[in-house]
């Protein structure tokens, strides 16, 4: 440490209270979906968009899970009907 103060960190505090990081997802996914609904546009889609891709990736870094992990499975769904996808998950 160098001496100095640091600033809190809103990544952090997500880390460590899974309520509150759980209840963000839901709150910018129901944000996301608004904009559609109320049809705000791009911009404001895109703004949500990266607020979900944000949260759910403190989420995953909680959870010890790469992104690349993530990717990996939506690059085999995409080869097949998501119907069959949804099936063998059974």
């Amino acid at each position: 440490m160098d001496g100095s103060v640091s600033k809190p960190s809103w990544t952090h505090k997500l880390m460590k209270d899974h309520e509150l990081l759980c209840s963000k997802i839901r709150e910018e996914a129901d944000e996301l979906c608004r904009t559609l609904e109320s049809n705000e546009g791009k911009d404001r889609t895109a703004s949500e968009m990266a607020d979900v891709l944000y949260h759910s990736m403190v989420l995953l870094a909680v959870q010890d899970v790469k992104l690349e992990d993530v990717l990996e499975i939506l690059r085999k769904r995409f080869t097949q009907s998501g119907i069959e996808e949804k099936s063998s998950r059974k």
